[in-house]
């Protein structure tokens, strides 16, 4: 059914129904997903050309009104860009996280640089400014440990040693200068599909929302609050919906009158059948109870959500994905131990002695 609230119009009103569907988010992308609507309307207010801006707006309100109406992929991609997975915070997690320390001493600082090329200082590029450590082991172990569902895939050549070449075509060692572009250009295409790692009390409280140990508010979505009924304007005049006219059905295709319709539109626009039939429910939706919650949405994030960590004896680092080594079996409920009953622990059926 579509919803009972005018259409915004202004670039003021666009921006509160904005916010206001953010209030009917989960806690786990509700914060997040409310500053950034903040901090692009006050990027956006000073634009020349804002046509192209609010246009873009109301195609998110609609992504916004048909996650909370139960669409779980969609749902589960504004998770994706509160947790830094996709999104600008995933790059501001990988630069936070994943950043090269300063040098702690003068002569660590020399070592730096003290790298020579052609007898010559080397040049500072932004590869000095990362932990190369780091995104190499990241690396590996999401190569290792990713599954198709994730957001991003990493590549399967990760080690530069194996991926680049040592000789040109001549037959000659590359030189240094083009060895390090190589070297660049390497690096760059692996952090386009790399997962950042979530600090380690956020990476926790993730674990207990996706084990079904945190607090139940952490599960709890907002219901809709009841729309305000005006005084003046009586509620058909409020919430008018557009229909066809036959000028429309003479000049335009009929799949194009109906695209809104669809089940896969449906939840996007909460535009109605004209035919009482219908085409059936909206694809993709789903009741998101904390069952739902916590296995298709935080159960999946967790999983793609490493924690990175320095072994103290050996200096190496050391990946841990969500998810890892065997999940405990749920006992079962007293009204399912029927189907138990002659059966002894290791599932062999018990002979009675006659």
């Amino acid at each position: 059914m579509p919803l009972q609230i005018p259409h915004p119009n202004t670039p003021l009103h666009l921006y509160r129904h904005m916010l206001r569907e953010a209030t009917y988010l989960p806690p786990l992308c509700r914060p997040w997903i409310a500053s950034r609507i903040q901090a692009r309307f006050r990027e956006c207010r000073t634009a020349d050309d804002s046509k192209y801006y609010i246009k873009g707006a109301h195609q998110q309100l609609r992504y916004l009104r048909s996650a909370n109406t139960g669409h779980v992929n969609r749902m589960r991609r504004l998770c994706y860009l509160a947790t830094g997975r996709v999104g600008k915070r995933r790059r501001l997690l990988a630069r936070a996280e994943l950043s090269s320390l300063p040098a702690s001493s003068s002569t660590e600082l020399d070592n730096r640089m003290a790298k020579l090329v052609n007898g010559k200082r080397r040049e500072l590029d932004w590869m000095d400014n990362w932990s190369i450590e780091k995104v190499q082991a990241i690396a590996f172990s999401q190569s290792a440990q990713q599954t198709p569902g994730w957001p991003h895939i990493m590549r399967k050549g990760v080690d530069p040693l194996r991926v680049l070449p040592t000789e040109n075509c001549f037959g000659r060692p590359v030189s240094k200068k083009l060895m390090r572009n190589k070297l660049k250009r390497h690096w760059a295409a692996i952090l386009k599909q790399l997962l950042p790692p979530l600090p380690k009390g956020e990476w926790d409280q993730l674990a207990a929302m996706a084990r079904g140990e945190a607090d139940p508010q952490h599960y709890k979505i907002p219901a809709r609050r009841p729309v305000a009924i005006s005084i003046t304007e009586s509620p058909s005049a409020i919430s008018k919906v557009r229909t066809s006219s036959w000028e429309d059905f003479v000049t335009k295709p009929v799949r194009s009158l109906e695209r809104g319709s669809s089940r896969t539109m449906k939840s996007l626009t909460g535009d109605e059948d004209e035919d009482p039939r219908g085409h059936g429910r909206p694809t993709g939706i789903r009741v998101l109870n904390q069952r739902k919650l916590r296995r298709s949405i935080y159960g999946n994030i967790w999983k793609a959500s490493p924690l990175i960590d320095k072994n103290p004896r050996s200096g190496k680092w050391s990946v841990t994905w969500g998810g890892q080594g065997r999940q405990p079996v749920q006992r079962p409920r007293k009204k399912d131990l029927q189907f138990f009953q002659g059966i002894d622990k290791a599932g062999v059926p018990i002979r009675s002695v006659t």
